[in-house]
């Protein structure tokens, strides 16, 4: 899924034909749209596919037409009727007109984006600015789901000290997991 979003002095909206200084941002894009947007901005399909690998890892290529930034974003997961933060892949490409996000699922890290009322000083067209904040905002996500699994994990601990059964201490044990995020 492919949309398009560009920012004024004035406004943030939606846009359907591409304009200098717009945000892309593909949802789980499909071989096609990835090859149109691979040939329109002159990017390397690989790199333009590479954060859809749940496998990737975070790093930064300086090409000629573009630079690809991949970071890992937390994202929540549902395993055993419990919701736990995981860590998906998002691609940042900058080229000399656009910034292109590409990820495998919807990010709750645009949100404050779609709604730009929220976020100051939010223009697409500085793209320097603009992956500052998206850098900024992931951070923040990332603080507050340690801060979510440092709670957790004090709580297991005090049902711990109270009854040890094997359910708490299987909790522990993912919650450790986890925190090697």
């Amino acid at each position: 899924m492919e949309q398009m979003f560009l920012s004024t002095a004035l406004e943030f909206k939606e846009i359907n034909t591409f304009e200098p200084g717009a945000w892309i941002n593909l949802v789980n894009p499909s071989q096609e749209e990835s090859v149109k947007l691979s040939e329109q901005f002159n990017i390397d399909i690989t790199d333009l596919r590479a954060p859809l690998d749940l496998e990737e890892t975070s790093r930064i290529a300086v090409e000629d037409d573009y630079t690809l930034i991949i970071v890992d974003v937390p994202t929540y997961e549902e395993r055993n009727n419990k919701s736990y933060y995981v860590t998906i892949p998002l691609g940042i490409i900058v080229t000399d007109n656009a910034v292109i996000t590409t990820c495998l699922q919807e990010l709750t890290l645009f949100d404050k984006f779609f709604q730009s009322s929220c976020e100051k000083n939010f223009y697409t067209f500085m793209k320097t600015r603009f992956v500052f904040q998206l850098l900024y905002r992931n951070a923040e996500l990332f603080l507050t789901a340690l801060r979510s699994i440092d709670r957790q994990s004090d709580r297991i601990e005090a049902e711990l000290e109270n009854a040890t059964r094997n359910e708490q201490l299987i909790d522990m044990m993912e919650l450790e997991n986890l925190s090697s995020i």
